[in-house]
């Protein structure tokens, strides 16, 4: 297992060969759960990590399998908190995190993107591809409301502004004591992109905020 330094944080890339042998990561969400809780146990026994402080993210369909985590009854308590990148869950996936207090979490879409499109500020709707395909997911604005009330934020009233970065435009429902609060919706002037130069680095501060 290969850890990547960065600053206090560590991002672990699993050798083939620690790979958990049982499951493949094969698109059954079960599966895929306890594929995730192996990789972690696996992680928890080579490297010194702080099981209080483990987090989930992903891009596209990784993204939407963040909020699995989450949502799933199995691993909600393994994780402090999500940040899923490009990826919102399906429509009939409108569930509040699986975890006593909520879970904080970090969403990032691109206000151009068709692939997984995050839908107008402040509509509850679900959204559709507009890239050829046809699927259905719930809005950026509907699945933030629900875990901002699971977080104990009032969602009955327009999300906030929150200075984050220039050139995003970034809302909550909730305050916090740090700059950014545990429910945050992010949406960038981008397609189905990752940008990963400004993303990466707002997810580590995202994380390291939630203590």
């Amino acid at each position: 297992m290969t850890p990547w330094l960065e600053d206090n944080h560590v991002s672990t890339v699993p050798h083939p060969g620690m790979m958990p042998e049982e499951l493949d990561g094969s698109g059954n969400e079960d599966d895929d759960v306890d594929f995730a809780l192996q990789l972690v146990s696996l992680a928890q026994e080579n490297l010194c990590i702080d099981p209080d402080r483990v987090f989930a993210t992903g891009g596209s369909n990784g993204g939407m399998f963040s909020w699995e985590l989450g949502q799933n009854e199995a691993s909600a308590d393994t994780f402090r908190a999500i940040a899923p990148i490009i990826g919102l869950p399906h429509r009939a996936h409108l569930d509040a995190p699986a975890k006593d207090g909520g879970m904080p979490v970090l969403v990032i879409t691109g206000a151009r993107d068709r692939t997984v499109p995050p839908g107008d500020w402040e509509d509850p709707n679900y959204t559709t591809t507009t890239d050829g395909d046809q699927y259905y997911y719930s809005g950026a604005t509907a699945i933030t409301r629900v875990w901002a009330e699971a977080n104990g934020c009032d969602a009955t009233v327009p999300a906030a502004s929150v200075d984050v970065l220039p050139d995003l435009d970034c809302r909550s429902y909730c305050g916090g004591d740090g700059d950014l609060p545990p429910v945050l919706d992010c949406r960038a002037d981008m397609g189905h992109v990752y940008q990963f130069g400004w993303t990466w680095p707002l997810i580590l501060d995202f994380f390291d905020q939630q203590t």
